[in-house]
Order: structure tokens, then sequence, then C-alpha cells
């Protein structure tokens, strides 16, 4: 955990997801952080956390208009020195076919990853540039690299994900503003597990672990580690020496 003097200002959004509860709870072990906490769904676990240096704010819909607008007012209300983002946010993927993927749920997932990133740094953005700075991490997958069968929708949404946040790094740089991606391979998550009985568990990114990389990002002082997809994984046999389909059986 990295040891911090001065004060850090964080807005997570999906508070609720399994990463995003994994931040939360390193961020507060840490302490001396101020957190700006968001989900769509309400949790009353992260409403008792509410004090004067953390905030959650429940039933935010990131794709409504007048919801990013409430955001874009409780963040200036809450943060008057530069902030960071991080943004949690998109639905779980399961292995499925192109065929059995329709439009309809194609555009859900462009919309869960994609959409509310845009919509949130839309919104956030000029805050930023108000408050002298900030850094942005979104998460994608390191399947944009390896454009794994039965992931395309899923693939193509992280994709944009990357290529929006390269896109902002590069023209928000004057303003102090350093936006980067992480690439994750498989994360130690139930719903994972779930989905992948016979993969290699135990050698998958832990949710401390990325919260520690998370945290090791957001705290570099340089600026010129920006516009990047910094890949993030762990070692595992089975992954270097199984092809595809094997590490993706369910039974």
């Amino acid at each position: 955990m990295i040891k911090m003097t001065e004060q850090q200002s964080i807005l997570i959004t999906g508070a609720n997801s399994h990463i995003g509860k994994g931040l939360i709870k390193y961020f507060i072990e840490k302490g001396n952080v101020k957190l700006l906490l968001t989900s769509r769904s309400v949790n009353s676990d992260l409403s008792k956390l509410n004090s004067t240096s953390i905030k959650y704010i429940p039933g935010l819909d990131l794709l409504n208009n007048d919801n990013l607008a409430t955001l874009r007012v409780e963040a200036k209300a809450f943060f008057n020195t530069p902030f960071s983002l991080i943004h949690s946010v998109g639905n779980f993927w399961h292995h499925v076919a192109f065929q059995e993927t329709n439009l309809d749920e194609a555009k859900r997932v462009m919309d869960s990853h994609y959409a509310t990133l845009y919509g949130v740094c839309h919104n956030l953005l000029p805050l930023m540039k108000e408050t002298g700075g900030g850094r942005i991490i979104a998460f994608s997958c390191n399947s944009v690299n390896f454009n794994f069968p039965y992931m395309a929708a899923f693939t193509a949404a992280k994709a944009s994900v990357e290529s929006l946040i390269k896109c902002i790094a590069h023209e928000f740089a004057q303003n102090n503003i350093v936006a980067n991606a992480l690439a994750l391979s498989s994360i130690q998550t139930d719903a994972v597990k779930a989905s992948k009985p016979f993969g290699d568990y135990e050698h998958y990114i832990s949710v401390k672990d990325l919260c520690v990389t998370t945290d090791e990002v957001l705290c570099m002082k340089s600026a010129i580690v920006n516009g990047n997809t910094i890949n993030c994984y762990t070692f595992s046999e089975t992954y270097y020496h199984q092809g595809y389909f094997e590490r993706i059986k369910t039974k």
C-alpha cells in the first residue's frame, strides 16, 4: 500500500461492483482520502460510509443526462482540488457466440462500458480543468489485444474504452489531466469463478493486487505516463500452455 502525505481525492463510479467495493475498502484502509462514490443500484452498506470525507450517491444512471448533471454538481461541491476518477462500470460478460448476441445486447454492452465513461468524462473534465487537473483510470480487457472468440461485443466495447482514454489524454494533457486504461486478464471474483469453473483461479488477478496497481498509477508524480493501455496479469501455467478453448471450458 502506497503511503501518501497529502490527501487523495477520488471519485469511484460503479461503487457497488466487486472491483468498486474492493477499491473502497483499499482506500479506506489506506486512509487520508476523500471519496465520492456512485452506483446505479442502492447499497445500504455503502450509505453507512457517509461522513465528512466519504459521500455515496446511489441511484445514478450514467446513461442519463440529468443524472450526469447531478454527478457534476455533486462533484463540484465535494472537490475543490485536483481529483482522480476511477471508472469501474460495465456489465459482466459471459462467453457468447457472435450469432447469439443480437444488436440490442451488443448496444447494451457498448453503453455500459463505453457510453458511461464518455458521459462521465464529458461532464467532469471541465471541473477537472477548473480544479487544476486530475487522473483518470478506466478498466479494459486483454481481449482487445488477442481478439478472443465468443467475446466480440465485449471486446469491441473495451476497445472503444481504450480509444476514448487515449483521445482524452492527448486532448487534455495541456490541462494537467492524465488518462490511462488498465487492461485486465481474469479477476478473482465470484462471477468470474462461476463462469470459468475449470480456470486457473488461483493465478487470476486478485482484487487487492488490482487496487494496489490502480493506486500506483494514480500516484505517479510524472504526467508523462499518459494515454496508455497498461496490461495487468499474473503468470499462469495454463494460460501460457493451453489453448483458448481449453481455458474457457465449462464442463
